[in-house]
């Protein structure tokens, strides 16, 4: 048995008909005023660290020696004690720097460690205010000397590592990814440092991150909602938000995951979970198993790989009418004299529909693929929120869509001006899908999660 199981990292080739955003970011990216910072701004899975491989590749093979790329994972070094330091240190290692670059690094490190960079202690009541300011001054003054030696000495490091071999500047580009998995402290003591040492020319920063995540990390620690948004933005001069992967790119994506004779499943896959990379992919791990297994258990000739693969839809995106299903087939019939019953309202589901029209036929029909669903399931732990009708207060679900993503008053107005059903939310928890629809219903439009 052969079962072309895939891993969860991110892809090498593009797969998704993104190469032309990632050559176009990498052109921008390299003849920008710097320093810069941009943001690839994306949801869990959505494949923001495969474009930003993307945009690294395009940089390293047509900038040459004229552009470094370096790749930090923030998550891995969450633990340091200072990220700039973390950041410097693959920089020296990835260029190659030697023991020049060593000896600048440890400098750099040996200054942050200097009590004189630390804030000063609160004063208690018996404190000699006279020798206080005394020694404020004085400490204030070697605060400011240390930082101006630390400044310099983080210029030289990074003089040096932009110094292309022909003499002319080279630019440097960081890809930061993984950084909303990172403990809040560690989060704000990475965008802190952007902003505050790392801010030298001929430097870009570009960073792999769930907007939304990083905005509630902010939140939490200044326990302001209107201050996330401010505060990120003064860190990121450029926010990029990744684009909807088309059902057409996607299709074609799942097809090179299927192995041969299962391609014409792709587009049934596509319609019951829509575009999100990851998701598909962790889907489509759990089809493949079950389906191999489906071949050793089931007659010969009873068996349909489309039947299993609208059961596993239904079970990954509807999980109590799934629950629903397996304890009764009757759940699958539609009742006209029952207007509230579930399977009525999903007429329009294509893989209900399957599992209907195969209830129909036979009502034992299903009982051998729910067993096999319940061995090699897909359990859900993310969830979208879809609009279906938008109804008469549009401005109000604006306002809603704008608050929840981070969004302009364009790209707000853009998105709810869609055909529906438009997609407000991506990559949520079910306790905040569940929220957000409500939010969505409480200003009269009608929505779901998907």
């Amino acid at each position: 048995m052969s079962i072309a199981i895939r891993n969860d990292e991110p892809a090498r080739e593009d797969a998704l008909d993104r190469d032309k955003i990632a050559r176009a970011l990498a052109g921008s990216i390299f003849v920008c005023d710097t320093p810069l910072v941009v943001g690839v701004y994306g949801s869990w899975g959505s494949g923001k660290t495969t474009l930003m491989r993307l945009i690294g590749r395009h940089l390293d093979n047509t900038r040459g020696a004229n552009c470094h790329t370096i790749w930090f994972d923030a998550w891995q070094h969450q633990f340091d004690e200072n990220p700039a330091i973390a950041l410097l240190h693959t920089m020296v290692e990835t260029l190659g720097m030697g023991e020049e670059g060593r000896k600048l690094l440890t400098a750099i490190a040996g200054a942050f460690s200097n009590a004189a960079l630390r804030a000063m202690t609160l004063v208690d009541a018996a404190t000699d205010f006279k020798k206080f300011e005394e020694k404020f001054e004085e400490e204030r003054f070697q605060v400011r000397d240390k930082q101006v030696r630390l400044r310099q000495r983080f210029e030289a490091l990074l003089a040096k590592a932009t110094r292309a071999p022909d003499g002319s500047t080279a630019r440097l580009v960081f890809f930061i990814d993984d950084l909303d998995r990172c403990l809040p402290e560690n989060i704000l003591k990475t965008l802190e440092a952007l902003k505050l040492f790392l801010n030298m020319p001929n430097c870009v920063y570009v960073l792999g991150v769930d907007r939304e995540a990083l905005e509630n990390t902010i939140r939490t620690k200044y326990t302001d909602r209107d201050i996330s948004g401010q505060y990120l933005d003064k860190i990121v001069q450029v926010p990029f938000s990744l684009p909807p992967v088309s059902s057409a790119a996607t299709t074609t994506f799942v097809r090179t995951l299927l192995p041969d004779g299962l391609h014409d499943i792709a587009e049934d896959i596509v319609a019951g979970l829509g575009t999100n990379p990851r998701r598909i992919k962790r889907f489509v791990n759990s089809f493949i198993l079950n389906d191999e297994l489906a071949k050793q258990t089931f007659a010969t000739g009873s068996y349909e790989a489309r039947t299993l693969a609208a059961l596993l839809v239904v079970q990954y995106q509807r999980p109590d009418f799934y629950k629903e299903l397996t304890e009764s087939r009757e759940a699958l019939l539609p009742d006209a004299d029952t207007a509230d019953k579930t399977v009525n309202l999903l007429g329009n589901d294509r893989a209900i529909a399957r599992l209907t029209a195969a209830v129909e036929r036979d009502p034992t029909a299903l009982d051998g693929y729910i067993h096999l669903s319940e061995v090699v399931g897909v359990r859900r732990i993310e969830f979208d929120v879809l609009v279906t009708d938008i109804g008469d207060n549009k401005i109000q679900l604006i306002r809603v869509v704008r608050e929840h993503n981070g969004l302009g008053l364009k790209e707000a107005k853009d998105l709810v001006e869609g055909e529906p059903p438009v997609t407000i939310g991506t990559g949520l928890t079910r306790a905040a899908a569940e929220a957000l629809v409500e939010q969505a219903r409480e200003v009269g439009s009608s929505a779901e999660i998907s």
